[in-house]
Order: C-alpha cells, then structure tokens, then sequence
C-alpha cells in the first residue's frame, strides 16, 4: 500500500487493518485505528461509506480495547443520516443487546416504533416484547403490547382519514 502511494478502494481491507490495530497488534493501537476510518472514507466509493463505517462502529464494541460510547456516536450520525435503513438499526441494536445496558436497548426499541415503516414496525414490537420476555420483566411485556395496541389504533385512524 505504501510502496505504490495508493490507497486500495476494498473496504475489507480497510476494515482488517483496523482490526489488526485494535486487536492483534501488540501493544494495541485503537486510536490508530481510529483514525483509519477517515482515510478508509476517502478510498473506498461513495456507495460503501454506510457499510464500512457500520463495520467501525461495530469494531469499536466487539474490540476488547475498543470504546462502545464511541461506538454509540458513530451509530448515533448513521441512524441521524439514514433514519429509515432498518439493517443499520439492526445492527446498532444487536449490538447494544450484546453489551447488556437495558435502558439503551428500550430507548432503541422506542426510536425505531418511531421511525420504521409499517411493516416493518410490528416486527420491531414482537422482537421487543421477545426480549422483554427473555429478562423476565412480564410488565415489560404488557408496557410492550400496550404501546403497539395503541400504534396499531393510531394506524387505523390514520388509514381511515
């Protein structure tokens, strides 16, 4: 890469580099790796921006010496960019599950009743009410379909206008 001064537009490259920073490196350089995304943004097209910075994101809460809060902000300006891409709110929310704080996971859950399209909406409620049940909280549940008997009326009277 140095040897010939250009920058290869392959994401995975960019994103195993970053990787190897954060990780294998010995000692580890996160912010180096860090730092790798602005120039990674500049190589790869314009097209793939969204995924490979979905990808650093995500590096930076499965990364031992990776920073989840930093991790939050970059999925904060995707999900802010692209409100309506449900795979990046997938994605944010997956991981945030994995990170185990409750009150992020409902607050996401909230935001993307939201923001979702219909159908994709009454996914979102069975997948929360799903989750809410796995913790054990039954009034979760009950606060959960609750909340989509009441988006569902809300449908239905909009429809009828």
């Amino acid at each position: 890469m140095t040897r010939n001064k250009s920058f290869t537009p392959d994401p995975t490259f960019w994103l195993g580099y970053a990787s190897f920073l954060m990780s294998t490196l010995n000692p580890p350089s996160p912010i180096r790796a860090r730092t790798l995304l602005q120039r990674a943004t500049q190589s790869v097209p314009a097209t793939q921006h969204r995924h490979l910075t979905q990808k650093f994101a995500a590096l930076e809460f499965k990364s031992p010496n990776g920073d989840p809060e930093r991790g939050r902000t970059i999925f904060e300006g995707l999900v802010s960019t692209w409100p309506r891409k449900g795979d990046v709110w997938d994605v944010y929310l997956a991981l945030e599950m994995g990170c185990g704080n409750e009150e992020n996971v409902r607050g996401l859950f909230e935001r993307m009743v939201k923001v979702g399209k219909k159908k994709r909406v009454a996914g979102v409620f069975g997948k929360w009410a799903d989750w809410e049940g796995e913790r054990g909280n039954g009034k979760g549940v009950e606060r959960v379909r609750a909340l989509e008997g009441k988006w569902r009326e809300e449908r239905e009277s909009k429809e009828d206008e």
